[in-house]
């Protein structure tokens, strides 16, 4: 009896390896200058000017305004009433009496009328006074 043996054979297994290295150098200059906001109605694409890149930068902000707004009316009318009222009190009256005790004759009193004229002129008054509310 013959047996055969199996045909063995290595194989080498490869692999590649790809090592990524990085290196800065220098492929150009861009020049940013920026401009003082505007106020715009729509949105722009960027655009080329040129050699030059234009992108727009948009913020939105928010605008408050004050605006007067009539919010009523006021009608005020002034309306006249006559009230009539009687007042009754007693009317207090100082008098100066002047004496001349060495009657010298250089003190004289002067009254705009006699006691019993002042008076009756202030009676008179009350009187009128009194006819008029009624």
């Amino acid at each position: 009896m013959n047996v055969e043996q199996p045909d063995e054979r290595t194989l080498e297994l490869r692999e590649e390896e790809l090592i990524v290295q990085r290196q800065m150098r220098d492929v150009g200059e861009a020049h940013i200058r920026t401009r003082v906001g505007q106020v715009v109605s729509q949105r722009v694409e960027p655009y080329q000017e040129g050699d030059v890149l234009i992108v727009p930068v948009y913020e939105e902000q928010l605008v408050v305004t004050k605006r007067l707004l009539l919010r009523e009316q006021l009608r005020i009318r002034r309306v006249t009433t006559t009230q009539r009222q009687l007042f009754e009190d007693t009317l207090k009256k100082e008098r100066v009496e002047v004496d001349d005790p060495g009657q010298t004759g250089m003190v004289h009193e002067q009254f705009a009328a006699d006691e019993g004229g002042a008076d009756r002129r202030h009676d008179g008054l009350v009187d009128r006074f009194r006819r008029a509310l009624h």
